[in-house]
């Protein structure tokens, strides 16, 4: 169910991108978002707007999406999901969080050779500061790359994906690196 969700949101996600205004931001410019609800501000070259949440069993996905530049040349799209928990994950132990990650990373981050919606380069991290355990992997489906870190904060598992075309991945890459280290927790 959650992959096919995933797959559905990507290719959401493409459309999105076709769909784009013809205008272009300042590619200097960083725009500072903050999520009060979710406890976090994030930076980047482009505004947010947000998506109708999406319930999925137990769980409320927030989608907000920004794209940068124009398409279908110079576009990127820079993607934040929230999904917010059941209150009782924030209550298990450091331990039981990782195990509930570990869970979701195998439905989230597919690693199935030929799969299409499959990830690569999974790897396990501490992701801002080696406070919230999470995973980042690469994703090449349907012309594009991304490159997406997800980890959990309290009740939220916070997912940051940066995607381009799949000709761009060095950018794609940078501008990865620039947009998770902009993550700020704010209280």
């Amino acid at each position: 169910m959650k992959k096919f969700f995933y797959l559905c949101l990507l290719l959401a996600c493409v459309g999105c991108v076709s769909n784009t205004d013809k205008g272009s931001e300042d590619a200097s410019k960083e725009i500072t978002k903050t999520f009060e609800d979710f406890g976090f501000s994030i930076a980047a070259p482009c505004d947010f707007k947000a998506l109708p949440p999406v319930e999925d069993g137990d769980t409320t996905n927030y989608v907000f999406e920004g794209i940068e530049g124009d398409y279908p040349n110079n576009a990127t799209q820079f993607l934040i999901v929230v999904k917010k928990t059941p209150r009782v994950f924030e209550e298990l132990s450091e331990a039981e969080q990782n195990e509930q990650m570990d869970k979701i990373k195998t439905s989230d981050f597919p690693e199935v050779p030929g799969y299409p919606a499959s990830y690569t380069n999974v790897e396990k991290v501490s992701f801002s500061d080696h406070k919230y355990p999470g995973y980042v992997g690469d994703n090449g489906y349907v012309g594009m790359y991304s490159r997406t870190v997800e980890f959990n904060k309290g009740r939220y598992i916070i997912s940051l994906t940066v995607m381009a075309d799949s000709s761009k991945q060095e950018a794609v890459r940078q501008k990865y690196d620039r947009f998770t280290s902009s993550f700020k927790v704010i209280e």
